[in-house]
């Protein structure tokens, strides 16, 4: 498994799923999870992946934190959503994060939070998908060029 510099930052609210999607995402590539804002900020990452749940408009916390990751601390971003990837409030976070200068990857990642009683569990299935997405994400973002280097 291929790394970068990474960082996982979660805005939960009351899903306690969503931080167990980010805390699996941070022990497979040995990186540092956050809630939003995170303690110490972001410092030359080659990608942060922004996990969170949104219904309606954007947490403060989470609007500010994604207004201040200038391309020095993120090179790239990429969202992953509980629920509709195409809701306004994830169009504004993709919004405030490509005007504070980051990169922000296309491809959204969905996963399903659960409702206030679900619990923060999540199957081996949604553990091994959600890193396997992150792989790809970083394999297309930081070593596609090599490969097709070795291909010629």
């Amino acid at each position: 498994m291929q790394t970068v510099k990474m960082r996982v930052i979660h805005s939960a609210g009351k899903k306690k799923r969503i931080v167990t999607f980010a805390t699996a995402i941070g022990e497979a590539f040995k990186c540092q999870v956050d809630a939003a804002p995170p303690a110490f900020p972001c410092d030359k990452e080659k990608l942060v992946v922004i996990v969170m749940s949104i219904k309606g408009e954007p947490d403060d916390k989470l609007r500010r934190f994604c207004g201040e990751l200038k391309k020095e601390r993120a090179l790239n971003t990429v969202l992953v959503v509980d629920g509709d990837p195409e809701a306004s409030g994830v169009k504004q976070i993709k919004e405030i994060l490509k005007e504070a200068g980051t990169n922000v990857i296309d491809d959204v990642y969905t996963v399903s939070g659960g409702g206030f009683f679900a619990g923060k569990k999540i199957s081996l299935e949604e553990r091994t998908n959600i890193v396997k997405w992150v792989e790809g994400i970083i394999n297309k973002t930081f070593y596609s060029n090599d490969e097709k280097a070795e291909e010629k």
